[in-house]
């Protein structure tokens, strides 16, 4: 799944009230973890200080912030309390430094997001269909990483551009997540965005009033797709659908 990368740190721990970087990381362990999983005690952060730090206090009012590679915010978690427990250093061929801290029991239930972040840091442009060829039990965490930085990135909740007829392909949908990937793709471009849930599509549905006639949504190779999907799911997202002015050709 490679294409590329980040070749510059891709996790900055901010203090947010002041903008300041305190600590910039190539990696985080312990943060991206399964929703199912035991909290772990430590997450460790591959990096080095840019401010003085104090082992064993607190640090507080802190986000973590997901760069890319040209140094640029595209993504964010406000963490809030951070303690950095100790530091370490590891002193062979490739060896790393950083810290071992606390964020308190706070982590994101997305265990594969922290790769597709690293993805998305390369500078290499995400390409059509590209969140497809991950498995669909990552696709969650995909949009969740679509989602985090549509709003990092200055978006709104909206359809952008002169789209009229946006097509998703029914085979590359096995769930929810997979459709509201598919959907985003098809109105915003690649790594685009459109709603999340219901209650977001309606958001953006709502948001993209003023952009010109409503658009048709083109639902190719539907059957097995709705299947997947659940057919409460369908008819709830048919309905907003049509709440909207937007027509749907199911094929």
């Amino acid at each position: 799944m490679s294409r590329g990368n980040s070749t510059v740190p891709l996790y900055h721990l901010v203090e947010e009230g002041s903008g300041r970087v305190i600590v910039a990381a190539q990696e985080i362990d312990g943060f991206f973890v399964g929703s199912n999983d035991a909290v772990p005690e430590d997450v460790i952060i591959f990096g080095v200080a840019r401010e003085s730090v104090h082992i064993g206090k607190d640090l507080s009012d802190m986000e973590l912030r997901v760069v890319n590679s040209a140094g640029e915010a595209i993504g964010s978690y406000y963490i809030g309390r951070v303690m950095l427990r100790s530091a370490f250093e590891v002193r062979d061929v490739g060896g790393s430094s950083g810290f071992v801290a606390s964020f308190y029991g706070l982590t994101c239930p997305y265990p594969t997001a922290g790769s597709i972040w690293r993805r998305w840091a390369s500078g290499v442009p995400i390409s059509k269909g590209e969140w497809a060829e991950y498995p669909m039990e990552s696709h969650g965490d995909w949009l969740h990483v679509v989602q985090n930085s549509w709003f990092e990135t200055g978006h709104a909740a909206k359809k952008y551009g002169a789209t009229e007829i946006a097509v998703i392909d029914g085979r590359e949908i096995f769930g929810e997540s997979s459709f509201y990937c598919a959907l985003g793709e098809s109105i915003n471009g690649p790594g685009g965005y459109f709603g999340s849930n219901l209650d977001a599509l309606a958001e953006c549905l709502a948001f993209s009033r003023g952009e010109g006639a409503p658009f048709e949504l083109v639902w190719q190779y539907s059957l097995d797709a709705q299947k997947r999907m659940g057919a409460a799911l369908v008819e709830s997202v048919l309905d907003v659908m049509s709440e909207f002015g937007v027509g749907v050709a199911i094929r």
